[in-house]
């Protein structure tokens, strides 16, 4: 269901681990509506640091649009911990916008 890319380097253990760990409250709790998980991990300036640390993740959502939220940071666990969260939160709010218009009364 998680799939963990990156780009220009390679994804160790504790990156995977960490990521699956930050993304696992989404899974729990929405996991029957999630269809995958995509994230995209980069390091866009290399060796020369800066604020060049991105997190890319697609949520692909049963009937619903897909969720894509990103982030960049100096720290690349960070940028995994800011855009799990932005992802969990974005994923909440979508539910409860299908929620909210599948309830309302028909206009006549």
């Amino acid at each position: 269901m998680i799939d963990i890319q990156s780009q220009n380097f390679s994804v160790t253990e504790a990156m995977r681990t960490h990521t699956e760990e930050k993304l696992e409250p989404m899974i729990h709790n929405y996991g029957d509506r999630i269809i995958n998980v995509h994230v995209h991990l980069s390091d866009e300036n290399g060796p020369k640091g800066g604020e060049a640390q991105h997190c890319l993740i697609h949520v692909e959502l049963q009937k619903m649009p897909t969720v894509v939220v990103e982030d960049s940071e100096e720290n690349l666990y960070a940028a995994i911990d800011n855009c799990c969260h932005r992802a969990e939160r974005a994923v909440r709010k979508a539910m409860e916008k299908r929620q909210t218009l599948s309830r309302k009364p028909a206009e006549i």
